[in-house]
């Protein structure tokens, strides 16, 4: 509540006086960033500007209401009838009124970030319904009232009240607590409870055009378009004198604003902003020529920073009166490299890479510039690397040489090759030491001017730094090398004595040193801080004082004590100022500087400091000018704020944006939330963001953090967009935070939103899942069910194959061994037929041994010759013979024979006589005899006939078998 109460007073502060917080420099030229059509991409014209309680911008522009956010610009809606608007204001609530052409309403903005215009005009009568452009939009209490030069409308409790005038009105005014209307019949007018009432001696003010009307301690402030300023007090309108006079009745004036420290800011149609102080003195006058890029002011607004934005005829300029800092500037507007500056007999002289120059500083600094210019000194028109006052001489050190400066014209000392800067030579004002590219040079005052001697001999070394100290030691820092410390001879014209320095002795690096004189005491900047010499081991060390307040990791660029014994310090990118103060401690202030960043001239930093508290800082962009009187907040908060969110994948589509019509829910209530609920396929988003911080906006970081996604803030940097792709189904919080060149954080900017799960992974997905979980399991069961009863049965009829395999193992072992013993008993029966075949073989050749030998007694006794043998007994020989035939034809040894031979040759002689029943007993035998291969000898004995009759039986044999001539009785009987 409180915190409500008071913004409520802010505000109403703010609405009952145009007094703003925020005064401008009268020396040099503020700060300028222009902002043209072709950056905003609008029309040129703008009109008015209002700033609401975020920190945001809205101009009044030719194509609709455009928003700034300190990053991008954008058309954020247009009224009903696409007219252009001409004015602007918003309420506690930052919803915004405006007044366009033929229309005028209210804006308000819908939670997808979507602007919304909403005309008023369909409340007024028919009657009142025809009228221009509303060229002023005031919101006081409980009402708003629209301004045009046919009516004036009072809009409240959503009813309008017109009020017109027979002669139109002219303008309108808002001064404190007062609202004045100028009549162009009727002079000028009050408004009062709703009405146009005469303001006393009104009619005097009829046709004076006026512009702008401010209550000061001395009446009513009137500005006129064309015949300047007006004072009206004690019922008189007297000129207001002052020193722009001529200025303003040559260009028209044409609007105006109050400064809180009574300065008066005056637009102007032809010349830019004027401003003057409350005695009418000339403070500013900024231009075309220097910054502004159109001399047409149509209207000013100071933001909370307590920058000045000009609405122009073409484009936006941001003016920053509030800063201490300012560049010294002439209509000319050259851009050069300063390198040295010096105020000399009331003139500032600047040492540039084009020359020396000089302008009248008591007439620049008391504001009468528009005759003031910088002069270039004749004979010097490269680079000047150093002046300074010697004596009564003000000399420059240039490529060419060493020139004395006289008027505007230069006279050459000594033609060396580059000088870079002088000093004294201690005990010895009338000597100067110069140092120059490949040496030391000597200088000598005589009768009041500087003579040139010679160049010192026994140093040959580059001298652009140069310092002395209380021993009359000269220390020169070369950038590359290291530092010298030289002594010179009592002749002045040698070095007697050099000693030299580098990281061997003690420094960080041997690289960027340089040296400085502190209280009269030599330090050294280094890579890393300030360092001194140790006074008994000549060892370089980190000076303690300076190590507290400068740290030992910056690169000092520059140490500079002025006057009051402050030391102005440039550390790394950083400027600042070390106040001393009683106990002899120091205060370091640095953020009135931090504009300076990276401006300087590398190598050739320069700090000028008067007595008078001008401070001169010489950069690439010209010389800029500090007062420590002008005092700047620098830790004001403000707002970071989130542009646009937009999904990338698919397509782009956005779901948070101020640009006009980009978002199709025009229709829907403020009330309405933005639905950051997005599909899966949706999971790539780009966000861009800004700072509502308008002071060097572009050197504004930022860090920023996706929660949900990331563990921590990102490190800071000059990005102004993010973009994630690929993000898993989660709740997000995106935050996103600045940091100002003022180091000052502001309040974060969050978006939050949610992706949802693939359909695969979304609830009803696994509703689904678990369904077809439950039957693949049912399934599974009962497939293992039905296996199990496959198996069992599986089984079963396994372990009957099991048994019948077993079986039939069993009956093939039972056959193996009944083959086993087959085959024992086959060659048992083998052995057995061998035995009998050896037996009948035997037999055989026994029977035929014992046929032959009765054949031979049979042939024995027929050789007998019964005439010769007498006492042979023949008939004892006839029974023997008789008994040989009978033993040779006997049937007992073959009926042995046959039975062993059918056994042996599987019934040879039945299946033979069954297959030839013609064949005799005889020829029997002899095929018995041929089965056992015998051959034709062999049998002879065995049959009891000759080989002959062997031969005749084979060939009977042979008939009664009906065998072919080609064919081997023999090999037939065996195949048999």
């Amino acid at each position: 509540m409180t915190k409500f109460i008071i913004r409520f007073l802010v505000l109403l502060v703010s609405l009952i006086s145009p007094v703003v917080i925020s005064q401008i420099k009268k020396i040099g030229v503020p700060f300028i960033t222009s902002y043209s059509p072709k950056m905003y991409k609008a029309a040129s014209e703008n009109w008015d500007v209002i700033q609401n309680s975020k920190g945001m911008m809205f101009f009044a522009n030719h194509f609709g209401i455009m928003q700034f956010d300190g990053v991008r610009w954008s058309i954020i809606t247009q009224p009903e009838n696409r007219s252009m608007v001409r004015s602007l204001a918003i309420d506690k609530d930052d919803k915004m009124y405006a007044g366009a052409q033929g229309d005028f309403g209210y804006v308000i903005q819908l939670s997808n970030g979507q602007y919304r215009y909403t005309s008023l005009v369909k409340l007024l009568p028919a009657s009142a319904g025809n009228f221009g452009d509303v060229v002023h939009t005031v919101i006081r209490d409980n009402e708003v009232i629209f301004f045009s030069h046919e009516a004036v409308f009072i809009y409240k409790n959503n009813k309008i009240k017109v009020l017109k005038s027979k002669y139109n009105f002219d303008d309108f005014f808002e001064t404190g607590n007062e609202i004045y209307v100028s009549d162009n019949g009727k002079g000028l007018l009050q408004l009062k409870n709703d009405a146009l009432v005469p303001f006393p001696d009104g009619q005097k003010f009829a046709g004076m055009k006026i512009r702008k009307i401010f209550k000061t301690p001395k009446g009513l402030l009137l500005f006129t378009q064309k015949e300047g300023l007006f004072l009206y007090a004690d019922k008189q309108i007297k000129p207001f004198i002052t020193e722009a006079d001529y200025l303003l009745k040559q260009n028209q004036i044409s609007t105006g604003i109050q400064f809180s420290d009574g300065y008066f800011g005056i637009g102007t149609r032809q010349s830019g902003l004027i401003v003057v102080d409350s005695e009418g003195h000339l403070i500013q006058h900024i231009n075309k020529q220097i910054g502004l890029q159109n001399d047409y002011v149509t209207s000013f607004k100071v933001d909370r920073e307590g920058n000045l934005w000009v609405m122009l005829k073409e484009g936006i300029s941001l003016i920053q009166i509030s800063s201490p800092l300012s560049r010294v500037l002439d209509s000319s507007n050259s851009e050069t490299k300063i390198y040295c500056s010096q105020i000399y007999q009331n003139k500032l002289y600047i040492a540039t890479d084009n020359g020396l120059f000089w302008l009248d500083w008591q007439a620049y600094k008391n504001g009468k510039r528009d005759n003031i210019h910088f002069q270039h000194i004749q004979g010097m028109s490269e680079n000047v690397w150093n002046i300074g006052v010697f004596g009564n001489s003000l000399l420059a050190f240039e490529k060419n040489g060493i020139f004395e400066v006289s008027g505007n014209s230069a006279r050459i000392l000594a033609k060396i090759d580059g000088a870079w800067q002088g000093i004294l030579v201690p005990n010895h004002p009338d000597l100067l030491l110069a140092g120059g590219y490949t040496g030391l040079y000597l200088l000598k005052n005589i009768n009041g001017s500087w003579v040139y001697q010679h160049k010192l001999k026994g140093f040959e070394e580059s001298s652009r730094v140069i310092e002395t100290d209380a021993n009359n030691a000269i220390w020169i820092a070369h950038g590359y090398k290291g530092i010298f410390k030289i002594k010179l001879n009592e002749a002045f014209d040698a070095v007697s004595d050099v000693q030299f320095y580098n990281q061997k002795n003690g420094f960080p690096s041997s690289l960027f040193l340089n040296t400085f004189k502190i209280d009269n005491q030599i330090l050294f900047g280094t890579t890393k801080g300030v360092y001194k010499q140790n006074p008994v081991s000549k060892k370089m060390l980190p000076d303690p004082v300076f190590k507290k307040y400068l740290g030992l990791e910056n690169h000092i660029r520059l140490l500079k004590q002025d006057s009051q014994k402050n030391i102005w310090y440039i550390s790394g990118e950083n400027t600042g100022k070390m106040t001393k103060k009683a106990n002899n401690t120091f205060d370091v202030e640095e953020l009135p500087f931090r504009k300076l960043r990276y401006l300087y001239v590398p190598g050739f930093e320069n700090i000028q400091t008067t007595a008078g508290g001008d401070v001169f800082f010489g950069t690439q962009d010209g010389l800029i000018h500090y007062n420590a009187v002008k005092n700047k907040k620098y830790q004001t908060k403000y707002k970071a704020v989130i542009s646009e969110v937009k999904c990338i994948i698919p397509k782009d589509s956005l779901l948070f944006s101020s640009r006009y019509d980009v978002l199709p829910n025009k229709n829907k209530s403020i009330d309405d939330k933005l639905s950051a609920v997005l599909s899966y396929e949706n999971n790539a988003l780009h966000f861009s963001f800004a700072s509502l911080f308008y002071d060097e906006a572009e050197a504004t970081k930022y860090e920023y953090w996706l929660e949900g996604f990331e563990p921590k803030w990102s490190d800071c940097s000059l990005q102004t967009e993010k973009e994630y792709t690929n993000l898993p189904e989660n709740e997000y919080v995106f935050h996103v935070r600045a940091k100002n060149i003022y180091d000052v954080v502001s309040e974060e900017a969050v978006f939050r939103f949610e992706i949802l799960p693939p359909w695969y992974r979304t609830i009803w997905a696994y509703i689904l899942y678990f369904l077809l979980y439950s039957v693949v399991i049912y399934l599974i069961i009962k497939y293992q069910k039905t296996l199990a009863g496959r198996q069992r049965q599986q089984l079963i009829q396994d372990q009957e194959k099991e048994l019948l395999r077993s079986r039939a193992e069993l009956n093939e072992q039972k056959l193996t061994l009944e083959q086993q013993n087959m085959s024992i008993i086959r060659e048992n029966l083998e052995a057995t037929i061998n035995l009998k075949n050896a037996k009948v073989a035997s037999s055989t050749v026994n029977l035929i041994h014992l046929n032959e030998i009765l054949l031979s007694i049979k042939e024995l006794i027929s050789q007998i010759d019964k005439k010769n043998e007498p006492n042979v007994n023949f008939s004892l020989l006839t029974k023997i013979n008789k008994l040989i035939d009978h033993e040779l034809q006997g049937d007992k040894q073959w009926n042995e024979f046959e039975e062993i031979f059918n056994q042996l040759h599987d019934n040879f002689m039945q299946r033979l006589k069954q297959s030839y029943p013609e064949l005799t007993p005889r020829d029997m035998r002899l095929c018995a005899y041929l089965r056992m291969n015998f051959n034709t000898k062999e049998i002879a004995p065995l049959l009891g006939i000759s080989v002959r009759g062997v031969e005749d039986t084979r060939y009977r044999i042979r008939k009664k078998l009906q065998l072919p001539s080609d064919t081997n009785i023999t090999e037939f009987i065996l195949n048999f």
